[in-house]
């Protein structure tokens, strides 16, 4: 009986409460892909991994002269030549296979430049959010692009408040 006299008068409470905190939502896939710093980010790693293509298509164009010259020469070679080039062949695929995944492995450049390139605007996007939740008193900001959300009424989409601010910290670090 004591624990429903509380939870009683504790009812109202909760409601005033729940009433006074507003809970708002933003899709950050639609922030980002209209963020200019993440298009050069893209832009910028897209350059870079072209480079790094390169590099590898220049091992295997070596691999491919080389394999050439050899099978051309193979029977005018003695065996202690022929093993040589062999070798010589077998050391540029294993260093065509490093650089492979030195460039596309797990930690590879890929991963690792695009979190360098991204952090930092993520990390500016997650402080826009904070600044927009503080100013305009929100308690919780949700992101509408991870399907959490079933249903949400379009005035507490801030989806466009936050691309504002995101270009507003741009213009300002510009100058």
């Amino acid at each position: 009986m004591k624990y429903f006299i509380i939870l009683f008068l504790a009812l109202p409470a909760i409601f005033l409460w729940s009433q006074s905190e507003q809970i708002v939502y933003y899709n950050s896939a639609l922030v980002l892909e209209n963020n200019m710093e993440l298009q050069e980010a893209d832009a910028t790693l897209a350059n870079e991994i072209q480079q790094w293509e390169q590099e590898i298509k220049d091992i295997e164009a070596e691999i491919e002269s080389l394999t050439q010259e050899y099978e051309q020469r193979k029977l005018t070679l003695l065996p202690s030549g022929q093993l040589e080039a062999e070798n010589e062949i077998d050391l540029l695929r294993q260093r065509r296979d490093s650089k492979i995944e030195e460039i596309y492995g797990e930690n590879g450049k890929i991963i690792t430049r695009n979190n360098e390139l991204i952090q930092p605007i993520m990390e500016k996007l997650k402080s826009v959010i904070e600044l927009v939740a503080i100013e305009n008193n929100y308690s919780i900001v949700l992101d509408a692009s991870l399907g959490v959300i079933g249903y949400g009424k379009s005035k507490l989409d801030i989806t466009e408040l936050i691309i504002e601010e995101m270009g507003n910290i741009v213009e300002t670090e510009d100058k």
